[in-house]
């Protein structure tokens, strides 16, 4: 193992890091330090590290140490763990619409038991691999990869990655036919209801698309007629706010937001008939 690993595996270390933190307030201190992580640990860099406490303890994820540390604390988006875990029982469908890495996804699958199952769409390539991996090493065979976009319409759709200089969460349909290239690729998609026609229907949605709410939902119509699924969603902007509260009360849905800020991206939590 040479340095660089060295320093990338310590650089998880929650005391280190309070350390770096504290250090980097102090000048030539802190300069010295930046540059250090800057060589020792590049944006894709990736560790395997076991997340420390919440309903994620004990999963092993191949995490981000420059982007990616609220995963292994437990804490992530702690509202939408509570609603999901309050709400997985044995033998629930669960659809994760933009897993990103799958972390809600490996939660789950390890609390429905034998005859549950977890569908994962996530269109980055680079996500999709290391779900693949995560699925591998934490030996959950109820999930089910599905590498592509969740929306309106079965086709090809241009999809804009998230920078590299991230935690790589932040990909985005493109809508705009100037987005750089570079970062532009053409993915897949699908509608939710294409695979519940092959599959069981789901119990528990969760969406997190990064604006495109409404689109998943309006490739689901007959998923919501039938089934009456609950559904954790997280809303990006206001337009979307709208659309997506709309539709569902439309449907008989009750919504509820699960943040008492108004600020976006907000969460929100709906269920049929209440």
């Amino acid at each position: 193992m040479n340095w660089k690993s060295v320093v990338q595996q310590l650089s998880t270390s929650l005391p280190l890091r309070k350390f770096y933190t504290f250090a980097n307030r102090v000048p030539i201190l802190g300069s010295a330090l930046k540059n250090l992580s800057r060589a020792a640990i590049p944006s894709d860099a990736l560790v395997w590290k076991s997340i420390r406490s919440g309903p994620g303890k004990g999963l092993w994820i191949h995490v981000n140490p420059r982007y990616e540390m609220e995963y292994l604390e437990g804490n992530y988006e702690a509202p939408v763990e509570r609603v999901l875990l309050s709400n997985l029982r044995p033998g629930t469908v669960f659809y994760d619409v933009g897993a990103h890495i799958g972390v809600f996804s490996l939660i789950a699958a390890r609390n429905l038991g034998a005859r549950g199952s977890v569908f994962v769409f996530e269109p980055d390539p680079s996500n999709v691999q290391r779900i693949k991996e995560h699925v591998s090493r934490n030996q959950l065979d109820a999930i089910q990869i599905i590498p592509k976009a969740a929306c309106s319409t079965v086709g090809r759709l241009r999809f804009q990655r998230a920078s590299c200089q991230s935690s790589m969460n932040r990909g985005v349909l493109a809508e705009d036919a100037t987005a750089a290239e570079e970062s532009t690729i053409e993915v897949e998609s699908i509608t939710l209801d294409a695979v519940a026609r092959e599959h069981h229907l789901p119990s528990l949605i969760k969406i997190d698309v990064e604006g495109s709410e409404a689109a998943v939902l309006h490739g689901s119509e007959e998923i919501f007629r039938s089934a009456k699924p609950l559904l954790v969603c997280e809303i990006h902007h206001q337009q979307a706010s709208s659309d997506v509260t709309h539709w569902l009360l439309a449907r008989g849905y009750m919504c509820q937001w699960l943040e008492n800020s108004a600020k976006f991206p907000r969460h929100l939590f709906a269920r049929y008939g209440e």
